[in-house]
């Protein structure tokens, strides 16, 4: 009883974006690994050593880890030219950036 009443009392703090985002998939230690080797040329990021300026500066924007997923699946067109990354990463490799990049910019 007393631990479905922690996660009740933790539910009912969190916003619905905050609660989500604390279940995030996804290993952040891979993750890492994952963005210095597809990301950090062209974004920065202080936890991965990052200085790329071509990009977003993923310190200052903070985005939440389903934007990460979706930019990173997708691509994005309209603010520069980010590159699709489905079908050269995988969906475990896309959770991975995600989560690193979701748990470096929001600790």
């Amino acid at each position: 009883m007393k631990l479905l009443c922690s996660a009740t009392v933790l539910a009912a703090l969190l916003t619905p974006q905050a609660f989500a985002e604390s279940t995030v998939a996804g290993n952040p230690v891979a993750g890492k690994k994952v963005f210095v080797a597809n990301c950090a040329t062209c974004h920065t990021l202080k936890a991965a050593g990052a200085k790329g300026v071509v990009a977003s500066n993923l310190d200052k924007k903070r985005p939440t880890y389903a934007a990460v997923v979706a930019v990173v699946t997708k691509g994005r067109t309209t603010k520069g030219v980010m590159p699709a990354y489905n079908g050269i990463l995988t969906t475990k490799q896309i959770q991975d950036v995600a989560a690193f990049v979701y748990s470096s910019t929001h600790a």
